[in-house]
């Protein structure tokens, strides 16, 4: 399972340019988090220039720059924050499912794996937001999505692979990898809010409901992962 993220190193010196005190007593460093998650979501990695971020912010890119030393290790901090909470939470319910009794079903592990992730879109604005850099990160530059996914999300994903195939008597290790990789491209998918259900069935149906989408995508999984092998 991935580690604690820990923060870049501190450049020595006073902070250049403080922004002045939040009225909600958020720190400032909290703040250039919160805000540079928001640009990076709707512009992306690449596109996203620390000038906009700091703009955004109402703080100097010096400040940025002291906090975090570049654009990436600040991408890089912003995503582990919520990132390896989502992995501790997962491994959390996993835990739980195998400390029962019981070994767990099918659902239950798949209702687990999504269940972090859910939350997040129902939650707060920087939880939406964050859902929302995830799916980008497939659009991202290789070396560095790919890179924090294994750190991040890599761990926990496989203890789960590794649940499921012993939840399904018979499966193949190549069926269950195989099928953990379309659970979680269907899934982000459904995140993302660029699924086009509303238009496709003419306005009859909709994703608004997050409890209708987990239920409906826990259903498919399901099918999907217990169908005959390949």
């Amino acid at each position: 399972m991935p580690g604690t993220a820990t923060a870049p190193p501190r450049r020595a010196g006073r902070p250049i340019g403080r922004r002045p005190a939040d009225p909600a007593g958020v720190p400032t460093e909290t703040r250039i988090l919160e805000v540079a998650e928001r640009v990076f979501a709707d512009r992306g990695y690449v596109a996203a220039s620390l000038r906009e971020i700091a703009r955004a912010a109402d703080v100097t890119q010096a400040l940025i720059l002291y906090y975090f030393g570049s654009k990436q290790r600040l991408f890089e901090t912003l995503f582990k924050r919520r990132g390896l909470e989502i992995s501790r939470q997962r491994q959390a319910l996993l835990d739980e499912l195998l400390s029962r009794p019981e070994p767990p079903t099918v659902r239950a592990l798949v209702a687990a794996y999504l269940r972090p992730q859910f939350a997040l879109r129902g939650g707060d604005e920087g939880g939406t937001a964050f859902v929302r850099l995830q799916a980008r990160l497939h659009h991202e530059p290789d070396e560095l999505a790919l890179r924090l996914r294994r750190e991040v999300y890599d761990g926990a994903t496989r203890n789960y692979i590794a649940a499921i195939g012993r939840a399904v008597p018979g499966l193949d290790p190549a069926d269950a990898h195989w099928r953990m990789m379309f659970a979680v491209g269907t899934y982000l998918y459904m995140l993302s809010g660029v699924d086009r259900l509303d238009d496709i069935s003419d306005g009859r149906f909709t994703t608004e409901d997050t409890g209708e989408v987990l239920r409906r995508l826990t259903d498919f999984l399901v099918a999907g992962i217990t169908a005959p092998g390949s």
